[in-house]
């Protein structure tokens, strides 16, 4: 299995932090905040599905929505302290999962990952 880094469109909930530093790490990182500001969620879906990416989020609703829209991926953060510094260790050691971030809602707290087929 290939080792390659998944492509990750951060939602606005992550934050133009958290998607600096993943950038400054070297991931390929894109943020809702840029390029569609206040889109709907099905908009957000579609631009991931058409680029092939996971969407990172702390919005349960892209989890109901993912069944309907079948993007490649959703990452969903529900932690207690979603402060910067926990929402960037969140994805990070999601992240690990690599490639099998894709086609599954992969829900991260601070104690465990649980992931489901998204069909």
């Amino acid at each position: 299995m290939s080792r390659r880094s998944p492509k990750l469109l951060l939602d606005e909930s992550i934050g133009l932090r958290v998607y600096e530093e993943l950038k400054r790490r070297g991931f390929e990182v894109q943020t809702v905040i840029e390029e569609l500001r206040g889109a709907p969620d099905e908009e957000i879906l579609r631009m991931a599905l058409s680029r092939d990416k996971i969407v990172v989020t702390m919005d349960k609703d892209f989890g109901y929505l993912a069944q309907a829209y079948n993007p490649p991926g959703i990452l969903l953060l529900r932690l207690r302290v979603p402060t910067i510094p926990h929402r960037l260790k969140a994805i990070l050691c999601a992240l690990q999962l690599g490639e099998r971030l894709y086609g599954y809602i992969t829900v991260v707290t601070e104690t465990r990952i649980k992931r489901r087929p998204i069909k």
